[in-house]
C-alpha cells in the first residue's frame, strides 16, 4: 500500500481539500484508496457528507488498536474512510510514535488497499509522528502568497529534522500551490521561487482559485461529483495523475 502523508504546519492552505479530492480521483482511476483524517476538527467529514457524530474514528482506534469497526464508504467508488474523533482528548492518548503503523499492518489494510491518504492537524505532535512513520510519501498544500511560501519552507527543514531524529525515510512528492491565479505577479513568482528552491520538478499541478472547491466542500461532495468540469475538478485531476506517476513510476 502507497501511503501519502498530505501535511503542513499553517492551516487554512487547503490540506482538507486536497486530501479529499486526490483520493476520490485516486480512486476514480481504479485504486482502492483509504482516506484517513487525523485532524480532531473532522472537516474532512464534512467533505464527505457525512453530518453525524461517529462512535469511534481513528484517534480511539490508535488507543485500543481496533480499526476494523471504523471504516466507512463514501459515495466515491473504491473510496473508504476512517474519521478523526471530534473533540477526542489528544492528550489522554497512550500511544507509541508508532502506533498508526502498527495498526495498519495488524488490520491488514496494508493488503486491502492501493493507496493510503492521511490528512493531518496543523501541528507537531506525537499524532504527525505516527503519521510520518507509517507513509513514504509525503505532499504539502502551499497557499501561493509569500508567508506561504516562508510558512511551507519552514515547515519542510522542521519536517527532515524531524524525520532525521526518529529516523523516517520518505519521498518528498512536491509542494502544491492552493488558491493560484496565474494573472497575480506574486503567485507567478511564488511559483518561480518554489522552483528555485525545491527544483522544477517538486512543484506540483497548482489549483486554481475556484469557488466550486469551497462549495462541493459545503456540500459535502467531492469536486468531481460535484461540478466535473470546473477548473478545481481538472486541477485536481491532474494533479493525481502526476502523483500516481510519481508513486509508481510511470
Amino acid at each position: 500500500m502507497k501511503t501519502i502523508l498530505i501535511s503542513n504546519r499553517k492551516g487554512g492552505v487547503g490540506k482538507t481539500t486536497t486530501a479529499v479530492n486526490l483520493a476520490s480521483f485516486l480512486a476514480k482511476e481504479g485504486y482502492k484508496v483509504l482516506l484517513i483524517d487525523l485532524d480532531t476538527q473532522s472537516h474532512l467529514q464534512f467533505a464527505l457528507g457525512y453530518k453525524k457524530k461517529f462512535k469511534k474514528g481513528i484517534h480511539k482506534a490508535l488507543d485500543d488498536m481496533d480499526i476494523e469497526n471504523c471504516i466507512y464508504k463514501t459515495e466515491v467508488e473504491n473510496l473508504s474512510f476512517i474519521p478523526a474523533d471530534i473533540n477526542f482528548d489528544i492528550s489522554k492518548l497512550l500511544i507509541s510514535k508508532k502506533s498508526l503503523k502498527k495498526l495498519l499492518q495488524k488490520s491488514k489494510i496494508e493488503k486491502k488497499y492501493d493507496i493510503c491518504v492521511i490528512d493531518t492537524p496543523p501541528t507537531s505532535d506525537i499524532i504527525l509522528y505516527n503519521a510520518m512513520i507509517a507513509s513514504k510519501y509525503v505532499l504539502v498544500p502551499m497557499q501561493t502568497e509569500y508567508l506561504g511560501f516562508i510558512g511551507a519552507m519552514q515547515f519542510l527543514k522542521l519536517f527532515y529534522e524531524t524525520a532525521s531524529k526518529l529516523n523516517i525515510s520518505f519521498t518528498l512528492l512536491g509542494i502544491v500551490p492552493t488558491l493560484y491565479n496565474k494573472s497575480i505577479k506574486e503567485h507567478t513568482e511564488i511559483i518561480e521561487q518554489l522552483k528555485e528552491k525545491i527544483g522544477e520538478k517538486r512543484v506540483l499541478t497548482p489549483i486554481r482559485k475556484d469557488f466550486n472547491l469551497s462549495k462541493s466542500f459545503n456540500a459535502g461532495k467531492p469536486i468531481l461529483n460535484y461540478n466535473p468540469n470546473s477548473r478545481g475538478s481538472k486541477d485536481y485531476e491532474e494533479l493525481s495523475r502526476v502523483i500516481l506517476k510519481k508513486i509508481y513510476q510511470k
